[in-house]
């Protein structure tokens, strides 16, 4: 991910098609401009491209530039073309083909609202899972990033692979999900973890839409590896306590970036 090109609150111009270059294969992004409020990305896709079905939790829309796809937005494929606007209301699922190399400029929304609570009924099935999670919680990382390095291979740059090939990557994030599993009702208690992990992301650049990646492939490694133990209570409960966690994150990577700006 390119640094901000703009700087916020300060008159900017440009021929977006300059900007234009395509990767070999996968994405190139270039963040335009970002601030409190919004984020305008331009997005260059090579032919034959997909990004998985996920959903964001900002309003978002799309002007298409330059090529060719297909945009599938609840269940309703689009087809992308130069001068097609598309709106996407926050938490649709959406996914997208580029049938050809694809430009687009992507722009998000005020950041929502942060939870600080989850429903009292989470807690308690969270709570129940952490000595699971104790046992299994390198297993269902070390799954986690399987499946989204299969899915979503163009965030595998983001990441130290040798980290990956070791394990110790996978062993640091169990044990942030057990710490949040026995803290989640004492989120003050986790402050020095997310500010870690919050710095490590801005420096890796983490954009908010990724975390719907990371949740998705989470979700579905838990419930590979813990089998009926996964009932659809408990997996309701994780999916509710990932996105308190994720806008958490969200939330505190925003004003680092805002302060690196």
């Amino acid at each position: 991910m390119a640094n901000t090109i703009a700087t916020p609150n300060a008159p900017y111009n440009s021929n977006l098609q300059a900007l234009i270059e395509y990767p070999q294969q996968g994405i190139l992004s270039k963040v335009i401009l970002k601030d409190k409020n919004s984020q305008y990305t331009l997005f260059c896709l090579a032919k034959g491209t997909e990004i998985e079905e996920h959903t964001s939790t900002r309003n978002a829309t799309v002007m298409v530039f330059e090529g060719a796809g297909t945009l599938t937005l609840n269940q309703e494929k689009i087809l992308l073309n130069p001068g097609v606007f598309v709106f996407m209301p926050a938490h649709a699922p959406h996914a997208l083909e580029a049938e050809e190399n694809l430009a687009f400029v992507l722009i998000l929304s005020e950041q929502p609202q942060v939870k600080t609570f989850v429903s009292p009924e989470t807690l308690e099935r969270i709570k129940s899972t952490a000595p699971l999670l104790k046992k299994q919680g390198q297993e269902i990382t070390t799954r986690m990033y399987e499946i989204m390095f299969k899915n979503h291979p163009e965030v595998k740059e983001q990441f130290n692979m040798e980290d990956q090939k070791n394990g110790s990557q996978p062993a640091r994030l169990a044990t942030a999900i057990y710490s949040y599993a026995t803290h989640i009702d004492d989120l003050e208690s986790l402050k020095s973890m997310v500010e870690r992990v919050a710095h490590r992301h801005v420096e890796t650049h983490v954009q908010p839409e990724q975390y719907s990646i990371v949740g998705e492939s989470l979700l579905q490694a838990m419930k590979d590896v813990l089998g009926d133990a996964a009932t659809d209570e408990v997996m309701a409960a994780w999916k509710e306590a990932y996105q308190l966690l994720a806008e958490v994150f969200i939330k505190r990577e925003h004003q680092i970036y805002e302060q690196e700006a």
